[in-house]
């Protein structure tokens, strides 16, 4: 019983920003052609007004670039994930 309140919380967890941002840039690393707002939003399970303001979070800083209705991952968003990974590592 105890092991299926654990498994169920965890389920249920929030993420934080920097989940978040990681989860969308992640999902557009190995695009070429980019994704629309949709797929983003099921690939990083996220609601219609949350893979909006993040989005718009990520291409003011530069970090994703609209072609289109689509959305592509920028070198500097490359960069971001890339450092991410590096500090996660370290922490671990």
């Amino acid at each position: 019983m105890c092991f299926n309140r654990l498994f169920l919380a965890s389920l249920f967890e929030k993420r934080d920003r920097v989940t978040i941002i990681v989860n969308i840039l992640e999902t557009l690393k190995d695009q070429h052609k980019g994704k629309r707002k949709t797929n983003i939003m099921q690939s990083a399970n996220l609601s219609t007004n949350q893979v909006r303001k993040y989005l718009e979070l990520l291409y003011i800083n530069g970090l994703v670039k609209k072609y289109g209705d689509s959305y592509l991952v920028t070198p500097k968003g490359v960069e971001f994930l890339r450092t991410f990974e590096q500090l996660n590592i370290k922490l671990k």
